[in-house]
């Protein structure tokens, strides 16, 4: 899948319940319905789309199976500064916790 111009693609390991927590997170005030997978996000004077696709499953060692999505977040509307904004926005609101 080629990436327009203005675009970010993410392969994320998290399910779509993941995704909603931490979208909520980024734009609290954006309403989400359950099974929602396109979202329209106000960003400055713009907005964003992030359109969430399931992908198949990863399996380690036989064992382990990690969600798979690919995020692709249009910035089309934004300036350079506004995305590069936007984007640590959005890699904060989706940063986890680890050691």
């Amino acid at each position: 899948m080629a990436v327009a111009p203005g675009s970010v693609e993410k392969i994320m390991s998290l399910d779509l319940a993941e995704f909603h927590r931490s979208l909520k997170t980024l734009a609290p005030g954006v309403p989400l319905e359950d099974g929602q997978t396109d979202f329209i996000i106000p960003a400055d004077k713009g907005k964003v789309r992030i359109v969430y696709e399931p992908l198949e499953r990863a399996t380690l060692g036989g064992l382990l199976a990690l969600p798979r999505a690919r995020v692709t977040l249009h910035l089309d509307e934004l300036g350079a500064a506004e995305r590069r904004a936007f984007l640590t926005r959005f890699e904060r609101a989706f940063q986890r916790g680890g050691g």
